[in-house]
């Protein structure tokens, strides 16, 4: 499959922005079994789901992903102080979508 046929399948674009389309009834076109069948190649989004900022940030918005999240509350606890570095690097990989607050007047 050529790069184009590729995006124009499974990639929506946002101005600057690129993220995976979500299919009808699933969460993703490459979850297979439980685990991600691109898991070599997955990009920022997915590798560092669900420690982004908008979940780490706000607790309702956390508890609201557990629901649909199967990982969430499994296997190691990982300390807030690590969670938030994870949210940041999201922030690093998209910064058009995490722009940095404005400084006060």
């Amino acid at each position: 499959m050529t790069p184009a046929a590729f995006e124009a399948k499974y990639v929506i674009r946002y101005r600057h922005l690129l993220r995976f389309r979500k299919p009808r009834g699933a969460q993703c076109h490459f979850l297979q079994d439980g685990g991600c069948g691109i898991h070599s190649v997955k990009p920022a989004q997915c590798r560092l789901y669900p420690f982004w900022p908008e979940l780490v940030e706000n607790r309702t918005a956390w508890i609201r992903e557990k629901h649909e999240c199967p990982g969430i509350g499994k296997g190691d606890l990982v300390q807030i102080g690590t969670a938030c570095e994870v949210a940041s690097e999201m922030k690093r990989a998209y910064p058009s979508m995490y722009p940095p607050p404005a400084s006060p007047k």
